[in-house]
């Protein structure tokens, strides 16, 4: 079991570790691309290329989370040091706002693990329509809208990728 000052620790610093996981999990991302075969050498926008954006990005989004929940740990721990702010109870970290970064995390690997199965299109359509309901509120949430957006974003992108960056897209074993 941990001790006193271990849970504290974890308890106002969680999202700094959380960040700090990302970003050695974005670096590695960046490292293996280097693996990457490519079937055209000539072209500056190639296979490597985007997964070396999203780890860069990913890294610079992991600093900043970093910094944000180190000061906000650090206050919430002089807070409740000196007794302004009672501790959160346990049923507050299985609350919508904690659990919603889990499903994301879900949602991008069910995406990742069909993506050469059921191909681009299908997979983009699923994966975003799934985190629009999840991130948009109950109450504002409109399903027409949300289609309309995730059918124009997943075409636009594709033809984007396809056409502009000549790149080929997975189109999935499923359909043959």
């Amino acid at each position: 079991m941990l001790s006193n000052p271990v849970k504290e620790f974890i308890r106002h610093f969680r999202e700094a570790i959380f960040s700090i996981v990302m970003l050695i999990i974005f670096a590695l991302i960046i490292y293996f691309t280097k693996d990457i075969k490519l079937l055209v050498v000539n072209t500056t926008v190639d296979a490597r290329f985007w997964p070396k954006v999203c780890g860069i990005v990913g890294i610079i989004l992991s600093l900043v989370l970093f910094v944000q929940s180190i000061i906000e740990g650090t206050t919430l721990a002089k807070k409740e040091k000196a007794g302004l702010l009672q501790p959160e109870p346990a049923a507050a970290l299985l609350s919508g706002e904690r659990v919603r970064p889990l499903v994301t995390l879900l949602l991008m690997t069910l995406y990742i693990a069909g993506l050469e199965k059921f191909g681009f299109l299908l997979m983009t359509f699923l994966y975003l329509f799934f985190q629009f309901l999840l991130l948009s509120d109950k109450e504002n949430r409109s399903i027409p809208v949300l289609l309309l957006i995730d059918v124009s974003f997943t075409i636009a992108v594709y033809l984007l990728f396809r056409y502009v960056f000549q790149m080929i897209l997975p189109t999935g074993t499923f359909w043959g």
